[in-house]
């Protein structure tokens, strides 16, 4: 075998294996870089940043949704397929986990209830001279969020380690939390397995 000793030749091959080397990620467009997560504290100064993701029979809208690192999070679920679906981030470890919860109340319920607990509620009462008025307002209460969300009509319950909420059909979701680490995760709905996702938690750069 041929091999050549001169001293330019053996640079020029040497620079062009680098080359290679260096650019074949280019060239095939696979390429990927590896970074290690980035852990942040939560920024409470910050207002919440709301996040929609529609979920149908087909699959998420959007699939892949990008999530800064250290901001309260409002994930915003709205069903619009035929039956109930789910939206699950596996490995995304939250903090702060809560749900949106809907108070129930009626006209019975207000005549047991102090000042306080309707101020609580957003219930002002001031004016209301009919029975029809009263359920108005019953209508349109302060929305509030707990640490727990029930199981679903399926029987499927969000345990409150993942970032788990659930619709039915023409109702909403949503989920306050914090992602503090950086990270690739994926989505899927748990009834429906074929359907997946994609969140992407970026350092955004708070505090620097």
């Amino acid at each position: 075998m041929y091999r050549s000793t001169h001293p330019a030749r053996a640079l020029i091959a040497a620079l062009g294996f680098s080359l290679v080397a260096a650019c074949g990620g280019s060239v095939s467009g696979t390429a990927t870089t590896t970074t290690q997560p980035v852990t942040v504290a939560a920024q409470l100064d910050l207002s919440p940043l709301t996040i929609n993701v529609l979920l149908t029979d087909e699959g998420f809208e959007p699939k892949t949704i990008f999530i800064p690192a250290g901001r309260q999070i409002q994930l915003v679920l709205r069903n619009r397929g035929t039956t109930e679906h789910h939206y699950k981030i596996r490995g995304l470890v939250p903090s702060s986990l809560s749900w949106i919860s809907f108070p129930v109340v009626d006209s019975y319920d207000v005549d047991s209830m102090t000042p306080e607990e309707l101020t609580a509620l957003g219930i002002d009462l001031a004016g209301a001279t009919d029975e029809l008025e009263i359920e108005h307002i019953l209508h349109h209460l302060h929305a509030t969020y707990v640490p727990f969300r029930e199981a679903s009509p399926t029987g499927v319950r969000p345990i409150g380690l993942d970032v788990h909420g659930w619709t039915t059909l023409g109702t909403v979701d949503v989920i306050s939390f914090f992602a503090l680490t950086t990270g690739r995760f994926a989505s899927e709905d748990v009834l429906f397995p074929e359907l997946t996702g994609e969140v992407v938690v970026f350092d955004a750069g708070y505090g620097a």
